[in-house]
């Protein structure tokens, strides 16, 4: 194989590796979207329910479990984008 060969394969083969790394961080930020769409659903539930402004102890245990939870999940989607963006970005770079 000529070295042009093999610089042409590498290439094909680093953007084939980008592409699916790409879809695999679009993905995963899809699946993490819809887990916090049904934690914000959950959370809204909770504050909705009859007797939730009761203060008991089981309600503000919840909040602060689905509140934690919302939290954990924004984090992971902003790494997510923040990846997704990084590897976009190497991608056109391999590409000019």
């Amino acid at each position: 194989m000529t070295y042009s060969q093999r610089l042409t394969h590498g290439y094909s083969s680093d953007v084939i590796y980008l592409e699916h790394q790409i879809a695999i961080a679009e993905e995963d930020l899809a699946k993490a979207e819809e887990k916090r769409r049904a934690y914000e659903s959950d959370l809204d539930q909770l504050k909705t329910s009859p007797g939730y402004h009761s203060t008991s102890a089981t309600n503000v245990s919840n909040e602060e479990k689905w509140v934690d939870e919302l939290t954990k999940l924004q984090s992971m989607i902003k790494d997510i984008r923040t990846r997704l963006k990084n590897l976009q970005e190497d991608l056109g770079e391999l590409e000019d």
